[in-house]
């Protein structure tokens, strides 16, 4: 089969019509994004994006395990009353682990710890509120995307996009601080939960405490291990940015959060709307032992390498040029440091979305090594910076190299995954034969 007709092949089914949807919906929030940047750069100071890049970090490091993984598991039973059972306990645990973020940052603060994040007044308390939208907004997210509901999420996050805007740009007309962007980004989080909650009433049945024990035991490699291989994974890409702002400078933390800010529109357009679709579609090849999963994979991973390649290569040449007049010739330093990021943007494109195929093959284990193996190099690599004396652009050369190799080795693992979902599948058809 030629390379066109695999495409024309991977554009047929229900998923890839909702994955259209979430990548047009992501096409806009991201052009809204866009079209505020420019506007906000040149209102609000470096310091202030740095504190914004330190409490989205912070938070980014805690919300993939503030639910104990159990969004993913939202995907798999076949019985609605036992997924609303795990919705429900997935909610309570992020009540309770957000609340315990905030905490545990106020007793380092008054033991004198992290006094760069403690400058942003009630830092703490924006950790724990916007962990715990994001909680929820994730789990509601899932939900909808099990039972197909793609313009939900889809209005989900153009709805969140428009509100972070509109917001950010309304509170800087009052008094442009950080707490105006930190605050914007909440209310963000917040007005994108409202378009949820409605979507998914229907679909809810009840239960009782028996489901929930069921759940619990049922899905208990969730929390177990990848809940703690979703905490080293988010740890890994949050701790060089934080590093750089707590070692170096708050406003250096805002360059690289800036560079990140403008890498996410390729990242959110094409990973995070892949990764839902291909999640969806692999949990449905188990769901109904149906063949086609390493074909799969590997058509979404041809399509995802010539974009990607077309991204990076477009990066690589024009960021130096475009960033500087489109934000201002103060924010000259995130172009270069989009410069940097691009081996670790290209293997991450592709890698990302895929890596869902270990959750729904189950390898929790194979996915807890891979993620300890990610966060150990990164460690490594800001300790190598610290020891030699390293500036910004360094370390951020050194963490994009070092991603990009443990993308590659993700990658491959997913490809195990895809095939052994197959050999499950063929092991199960054959046994009811």
């Amino acid at each position: 089969m030629s390379f066109f007709a695999r495409i024309r092949a991977l554009m047929r089914g229900k998923e890839v019509r909702g994955g259209s949807v979430l990548i047009l919906s992501s096409v806009i929030a991201q052009a809204i994004t866009l079209v505020a940047t420019p506007i906000l750069s040149r209102i609000y100071e470096p310091d202030a994006f740095g504190y914004l890049t330190l409490v989205v970090s912070v938070t980014g490091m805690i919300t993939p395990a503030v639910a104990l993984r159990l969004e993913s598991a939202l995907m798999l039973p076949k019985d609605s009353k036992q997924a609303s059972a795990l919705l429900f306990l997935g909610l309570g645990i992020t009540a309770v682990i957000s609340v315990l973020s905030g905490l545990v940052l106020e007793l380092l603060f008054a033991a004198g710890q992290l006094q760069a994040m403690a400058g942003l007044a009630g830092f703490s308390a924006w950790v724990g509120g916007i962990t715990f939208l994001s909680g929820v907004f994730v789990l509601l997210g899932q939900f909808a995307l099990r039972v197909r509901n793609y313009r939900a999420v889809a209005t989900r996050n153009v709805t969140q996009a428009a509100t972070t805007a509109f917001a950010q740009l309304g509170v800087a007309l009052i008094s442009p601080s950080a707490v105006g962007l930190v605050g914007g980004y909440g209310a963000g989080r917040l007005a994108g939960v409202i378009p949820l909650v409605g979507s998914i009433r229907r679909e809810l049945q009840r239960f009782d405490r028996a489901d929930i024990r069921l759940v619990m035991r049922e899905y208990r490699t969730f929390p177990l291990l990848f809940a703690p291989a979703a905490l080293m994974n988010a740890s890994a890409l949050a701790l060089p940015i934080l590093f750089a702002g707590l070692w170096f400078d708050v406003a250096d933390a805002g360059q690289w959060g800036m560079a990140e800010r403008i890498l996410a529109v390729p990242l959110v357009i094409v990973a995070t709307a892949v990764s839902q679709v291909v999640e969806s579609r692999l949990a449905f090849h188990v769901r109904s032992d149906s063949h086609g999963s390493t074909t799969y994979y590997l058509r979404v991973s041809l399509l995802l390498l010539l974009v990607s390649v077309v991204i990076g290569v477009a990066v690589l040449f024009l960021a130096p040029i475009v960033v500087p007049w489109l934000l201002g010739e103060e924010w000259a330093a995130a172009g270069i440091i989009m410069q940097l990021l691009t081996p670790m943007l290209i293997t991450r494109l592709i890698a990302s979305p895929l890596s869902k195929a270990l959750v729904v093959a189950k390898w929790a284990r194979v996915n807890l090594v891979l993620d300890a193996s990610r966060l150990v190099l990164v460690l490594v690599v800001i300790w190598l910076c610290w020891s030699w004396g390293a500036d910004v652009a360094q370390l951020v050369l050194v963490t994009s190299l070092a991603f990009a190799v443990i993308y590659v080795a993700t990658w491959l693992t997913g490809l195990a995954a895809a095939r052994h979902l197959d050999r499950g599948s063929e092991s199960r058809t054959a046994g009811e034969a």
